[in-house]
C-alpha cells in the first residue's frame, strides 16, 4: 500500500476559505482482488449402462459370465434352448425348396405355352393361365425367403451378446430357468467412457466454457476434468443446465459422488472494500488526485463482486469517511 498525500480545498459559507490537507490511504486493485472458487454437486455417470433382456422366450441353457466378468462386444453372454427354432426354420427351408422347384417347372410350362401361342395352338386364357401361376409361385417363395430369415433371426436371438464391451455388474437369470421376451437377464456396465454430470445454474454455466481448472472432488481425491458439453436447454423446474465433463486421467468409479469445482477467470473484489452511496454499491477509486464513487454492477452487500470492467491498475480508496458527491457512472 502507499500513502497519497494531496490538499483538499473547502469553502465555508459563513467563515470564509479554508484549505485542509486530507491523506488518504490507496491501494491498486491487483493487490486485493481474488478469484472466486465456485462448486456444485455432481456425480459419475457411465457412457453405457445397460439391462439386457431377450427377444424371444426359451429356457436358459447355458450361462456363460457372471458377475465381476469383463467381457468384448459380440461376445455371449447366455444361450437359450434354440430346438424349436431351428425345427420351424428347417420347414420353412424345405418349404422353400419345394416352391422353387414348382417354379422352375412353371417357368419351363410358361415357355412351352409361349411357344405355342405364336402358332395359335393355345388360347390365350390358358396362356395367362400359366402367367398367373409363375406369379403365384414367385410371390409365395418370397414371403417364405422372410419367413426364413426371421426363423434365423430367432435363432440368433437365442444367443444373447454383449453389445459393447464392459464388466457384468449384475445377473438375473439363472439356469433352466423359462425367459420370456424382454426380461432382463444381467446388466451390462461399460468399462471406457465415464463422465461425470453436474446440473449448473445458467450463468456458473457459461463460465466453464471459458475455464480450464476443472476438478471433481470426492473426499480427499481430485480428479483433473476437461468439458465435454453444455446441453442446449435448461431444466423446466430447476432452470439449471446440465453440464457433462471427461476425466483427463484415470476416472472416478460410476456412481461416485462429490463436487465439481472450478476457479473463476474473473477478478472479483471482497465485499469489505464495497460501500454504499446513494443507494448503489460502489468503490472509490483515485482520478486526478480525487477520491470518485465509482458504482459496480451487480453488487451486492456481503458479497464479492466482478470488477472485470476496472483496470487492476485502478487505485482504491480505502478509507471509509470520503465526499458523497463524486460519483462516476
Amino acid at each position: 500500500m502507499k500513502w497519497i498525500r494531496f490538499s483538499l480545498l473547502l469553502t465555508l459559507v459563513l467563515h470564509g476559505g479554508v484549505s485542509i490537507a486530507a491523506t488518504w490511504q490507496t491501494t491498486p486493485l491487483s493487490e486485493l482482488v481474488i478469484y472466486q472458487q465456485h462448486s456444485a454437486p455432481a456425480r459419475v455417470v457411465a457412457k453405457q449402462n445397460s439391462l439386457l433382456s431377450t427377444e424371444v422366450s426359451g429356457i436358459v441353457q447355458a450361462v456363460l459370465v457372471d458377475v465381476g466378468d469383463r467381457v468384448k462386444r459380440g461376445e455371449p453372454l447366455f444361450q437359450l434352448d434354440d430346438f424349436s427354432y431351428r425345427q420351424q426354420y428347417r420347414q420353412i427351408v424345405a418349404a422353400i425348396e419345394g416352391l422353387e422347384a414348382r417354379i422352375t417347372l412353371a417357368e419351363f410350362q410358361l415357355q412351352q405355352s409361349q411357344r405355342l401361342g405364336k402358332s395359335n395352338n393355345i388360347s390365350e386364357e390358358r396362356l395367362r393361365q400359366r402367367q398367373t401361376e409363375l406369379a403365384t409361385l414367385t410371390t409365395e417363395l418370397t414371403a417364405k425367403q422372410a419367413q426364413r430369415d426371421q426363423a434365423q433371426r430367432y435363432i440368433d436371438d437365442c444367443t444373447v451378446r454383449a453389445p459393447f464391451s464392459g464388466v457384468v455388474v449384475e445377473r438375473q437369470a439363472q439356469l433352466g430357468e423359462l425367459i420370456s421376451p424382454a426380461t432382463p437377464v444381467l446388466r451390462l456396465l461399460a468399462n471406457q467412457g465415464q463422465q461425470l454430470r453436474a446440473d449448473l445454474h445458467y450463468q456458473d454455466a457459461q463460465q466453464l466454457h471459458k475455464n480450464r481448472e476443472l476438478t471433481f472432488v470426492m473426499g480427499e481425491k481430485q480428479y483433473p476434468l476437461q468439458l465435454h458439453t453444455l446441453l442446449p436447454m435448461l431444466h423446466p423446474q430447476q432452470r439449471t443446465q446440465q453440464a457433462r465433463l471427461d476425466f483427463i486421467d484415470t476416472p472416478a468409479l460410476v456412481g461416485a459422488s462429490g463436487r465439481l469445482q472450478w476457479r473463476d477467470h474473473r477478478p472479483s473484489l471482497p465485499a469489505s472494500y464495497l460501500q454504499r452511496r446513494g443507494g448503489e454499491m460502489g468503490v472509490f477509486i483515485l482520478q486526478q488526485g480525487e477520491a470518485v464513487f465509482t458504482p459496480l454492477p451487480g453488487a451486492q452487500e456481503g458479497r464479492a463482486v466482478n470488477i472485470e470492467q476496472l483496470p487492476l491498475s485502478t487505485e482504491l480508496v480505502l478509507d471509509k469517511t470520503l465526499p458523497r458527491q463524486n460519483t462516476v457512472h
